[in-house]
């Protein structure tokens, strides 16, 4: 027994011997001695903007009463094995510029105090990563600039301007000169370049990096058939096979009566990719039957002249319009569209709920107006009713004059799936009426409902809407409505009350009155305007195509 008790207390005698020796190295570790580690500057600290960046550290320990200088070196990797610029200072800070470090390139910065007459340099302290934002002279891409071969681009008039250096993501960059009357006018139109490739773009005052945007230009479009004015686009229509893409060169072409597509899905495009410059002239377009599904691109609707009831209308069949069907996808992008009395688009003609099916349902860059009897119409703009959907979703789009109430799907049903309609980047004025719901009514059925980024304005557009713009008391429904913009939403157009949201999550809206009327159809942001960096990603809110 005393030999074990001998043998433990030896061995604690040892491990108390060594906590001893191992604290007295720590605190020989922690204490800075060494001149060198006294006379090190520490706590390298950055601020950093658009074109310079601030470096400041604290002074060295031992650096009272005397005059020190410093060096300070940058380099792109950690290991500072390559110098890309150095600076000297005589206080214990220094700032960096774009005229000496390239702007979006990520840089180390290290710091050391010189030697003195009777002190050595110091070791070094190194910063973590920082860079240069960079000016941002561009706009944001529209969607309308990007076509297959070329490119506009847009920017803020700058004299100096010099150039734009195009890169794809594989191959050569090219430069492109931008002349005095290209930079006053802050638009270049670049011709010749790949179609379905990723490129940035920079902009350039000489050596200077004054903006970087990335786009995707359009992949290429294999017509089946391309048609001139005169040409019969409803027997084109009608002839066209599953898949088919029809090229509308410009002008105007006329639809007299209605136009069916049946159990096969097509795309009528424009070739110019611009709706200004071609236009159809249409009754209603029907997509009948199973499999039946479109993709209208870059032309103008007119639903004028042929008083269109509808403009995109679901059937079975023309026998018997309730028959149940699944369609494919529904398609309308950088088009506008105008001219029908009842609805922009109307789904619930099935026999039963569920009997119509659709997957998706999108409208993209797209302007929609003077849909549904100026408010009065008994039907909404996306009258689904009935019709099992995943999605309708709606962005970057201008809709005014365009129905008593925006999207309806009351008919309560137990579909595959929880429907969603998305809503983003969208201007929505001088709409509403015959007491509908006006953003949703989807009655009991559970949905997930979002409006971001987008501006509302003015209802009723006639008559009166209910109190309440959204009614949806579906278990398991999301609603929200976020960095969005809305004013004058009222019940009637005289006396009414302010609308309210039910139980939509609400978050970092405004009410801003920008002084429209219901009559507007100019919803052009001003240039000093707060909604123009109030959407969720500091950018502007609405419809983009009012910001330039």
């Amino acid at each position: 027994m005393k030999k074990m008790i001998s043998q433990i207390s030896s061995k604690v005698a040892m491990l108390v011997l060594m906590i001893i020796a191992l604290n007295a190295c720590k605190k020989s570790e922690d204490q800075p001695d060494e001149p060198a580690r006294l006379f090190k500057p520490s706590e390298v600290k950055i601020t950093s903007g658009e074109t310079q960046a601030k470096l400041t550290w604290t002074v060295p320990l031992m650096a009272t009463g005397k005059t020190l200088k410093y060096s300070i070196d940058f380099s792109t990797d950690s290991t500072f094995a390559t110098i890309k610029y150095s600076a000297t200072s005589d206080t214990a800070g220094v700032t960096v510029t774009e005229d000496n470090i390239p702007v979006r390139t990520k840089y180390y910065a290290r710091v050391k105090a010189n030697a003195t007459a009777d002190q050595p340099e110091s070791k070094y302290v190194r910063s973590s990563v920082f860079q240069l934002s960079g000016t941002q002279l561009f706009l944001a891409v529209r969607d309308n600039d990007i076509k297959e071969t070329n490119i506009t681009l847009r920017f803020k008039p700058t004299v100096g301007l010099s150039s734009i250096v195009l890169t794809p993501a594989t191959g050569a960059a090219v430069t492109t000169s931008l002349s005095t009357a290209d930079a006053a006018a802050g638009i270049k139109t670049i011709s010749g370049i790949n179609a379905g490739v990723l490129y940035s773009a920079e902009l350039f005052d000489g050596t200077k990096s004054k903006g970087l945007v990335t786009f995707t230009t359009l992949l290429p479009t294999n017509y089946t058939v391309k048609l001139n004015p005169g040409d019969d686009l409803a027997a084109a229509i009608t002839n066209a096979a599953n898949g088919a893409i029809i090229g509308l060169n410009p002008g105007t072409y006329t639809l007299a009566a209605t136009s069916f597509i049946t159990q096969k899905t097509i795309t009528i495009k424009s070739t110019s990719g611009n709706p200004t410059d071609t236009k159809v002239n249409y009754k209603e377009i029907d997509l009948e039957g199973t499999g039946a599904g479109v993709t209208l691109s870059g032309i103008e609707f007119d639903g004028t002249a042929g008083a269109s009831l509808y403009f995109i209308n679901f059937i079975g069949s023309q026998a018997a319009n309730g028959s149940a069907a699944t369609f494919t996808n529904v398609v309308v992008e950088n088009c506008i569209v105008h001219g029908s009395t009842t609805a922009f688009l109307r789904g619930d003609r099935g026999t039963a709920a569920r009997d119509f099916k659709i997957t998706n349902i999108t409208v993209n860059n797209t302007i929609v107006y003077d849909m549904g009897l100026n408010g009065s119409s008994a039907y909404y703009t996306f009258h689904v009713n009935k019709m099992q959907f995943n999605t309708i979703g709606i962005s970057k789009s201008t809709f005014y004059n365009a129905g008593p109430g925006l999207v309806t799907a009351s008919t309560t049903y137990a579909g595959d799936v929880v429907p969603t309609v998305a809503i983003s980047n969208s201007t929505f004025n001088g709409f509403g009426g015959n007491a509908k719901y006006i953003l949703l009514d989807a009655n009991a059925n559970p949905i997930k409902f979002t409006i971001l980024n987008s501006i509302l304005a003015n209802t009723p557009k006639s008559g009166t809407v209910n109190a309440a713009a959204i009614r949806s008391t579906g278990a398991g429904s999301t609603l929200s409505i976020s960095n969005s913009n809305y004013f004058n939403l009222s019940s009637a157009l005289t006396g009414g009350t302010t609308l309210t949201f039910g139980t939509a999550t609400l978050t970092s809206n405004q009410t801003q009155n920008l002084g429209w009327s219901a009559t507007t159809t100019d919803f052009t942001l001003s240039a000093n305007s707060t909604l123009r960096t109030a959407g969720n990603t500091g950018s502007s809110i609405g419809d983009p195509r009012w910001t330039y």
